[in-house]
């Protein structure tokens, strides 16, 4: 029997060149890729400090666009102005708590033993900022179709802390699959997963404080509240509603 050929279609890439991050826009956003794809390629390059640079501009930029166009899907509850801030504010609350938090996981990854440097480490956290930003894009389609079609606060809170719990899990395993792929390349102590888990709670409760801090993402208001208050306000509301039957 005959072999059938497509004319036009050309084999996979079954490997990453990070030089073609030196590209124009287009080019660096191919990281998402390789991100998706290439994770050893990834890890071989942050071990072997290859195009950081290249890596940390990348990785930045995919955070910004995706992380942009995810606020601008919250924004859309309450259409008009809202867009734009929502699209603003986002990036800035993701990539504000990358900075944030990263000398925290530089000082505890060198003292329980991590070989890894800063510009690594840099790279790393921003590989994880990259990881749920492509989530938040992924879901975009999904939480843009609820918005506009639902029409419920509540369910929008919900499906939104969703989005970006599913986000996080996976950057955690992401991150998790390279650190241990650097530390065998470099020969390093692997520092345990624990850390990371309770890293990334951290993470998550400087995130939590920095959106709430640049409320209101959803409802109609100026672009930030300027009050000050713990995250946990948010949940008074219902304290008192569940205090008020008993």
């Amino acid at each position: 029997m005959a072999e059938i050929t497509v004319p036009f279609a050309s084999p996979a890439p079954q490997h990453f060149d990070s030089d073609v991050l030196r590209g124009g826009l287009l080019s660096r956003l191919a990281v998402v890729g390789a991100l998706l794809r290439f994770r050893s390629t990834i890890g071989s390059d942050i071990a072997r400090e290859r195009n950081l640079g290249d890596y940390f501009c990348s990785l930045f930029l995919a955070t910004l666009l995706f992380t942009a166009g995810y606020g601008a899907v919250l924004g859309m509850y309450q259409p008009g102005i809202q867009i734009l801030y929502a699209g603003l504010k986002l990036p800035v609350v993701v990539l504000g708590t990358a900075m944030l938090c990263i000398p925290t996981f530089y000082v505890f990854n060198s003292i329980l033993g991590s070989t890894l440097n800063f510009r690594q480490t840099v790279s790393l956290v921003f590989l994880m900022t990259a990881a749920v930003a492509t989530i938040l894009a992924a879901f975009a389609p999904i939480a843009w179709f609820f918005t506009v079609s639902a029409g419920t606060e509540g369910f929008l809170i919900v499906l939104h802390f969703a989005v970006f719990a599913i986000a996080l899990l996976y950057a955690e395993r992401l991150l998790a699959a390279i650190r241990e792929l650097l530390h065998a390349i470099t020969g390093g102590t692997s520092v345990p997963r624990t850390f990371l888990t309770l890293w990334l709670v951290l993470v998550s409760a400087v995130g939590t404080q920095m959106a709430w801090n640049f409320r209101p993402f959803l409802s109609e208001g100026p672009f930030v509240t300027g009050t000050r208050s713990l995250c946990v306000e948010a949940l008074r509301p219902a304290i008192d509603g569940v205090e008020s039957k008993r």
